[in-house]
């Protein structure tokens, strides 16, 4: 009988085992959803930072040639 008690009691155990092993991969996979999400979210922010610098650095690009032209327009009307 005690070789059956101590079978019962492994089972016992193995159950327990099992159900902390599920209880644990389901905190993983949240976890893991969680940090998509976040990475998603920041990967949204970044490509709209990108854009937004595009913007600027075209708008300085467009202010430099304008200067340039300015400059060189006014060099060119003093000397005629």
């Amino acid at each position: 009988m005690s070789g059956q008690d101590g079978l019962v009691k492994l089972d016992r155990q193995v159950a327990v085992l099992e159900e902390r092993m599920n209880t644990m991969n389901e905190r993983y996979d949240k976890g893991w959803s969680l940090l998509r999400e976040d990475l998603a979210k920041r990967d949204a922010e970044l490509a709209k930072r990108d854009r937004n610098m595009s913007i600027q650095i075209y708008a300085v690009a467009f202010g430099i040639v304008v200067v340039i032209l300015g400059i060189g327009g006014t060099i060119i009307s003093l000397l005629v």
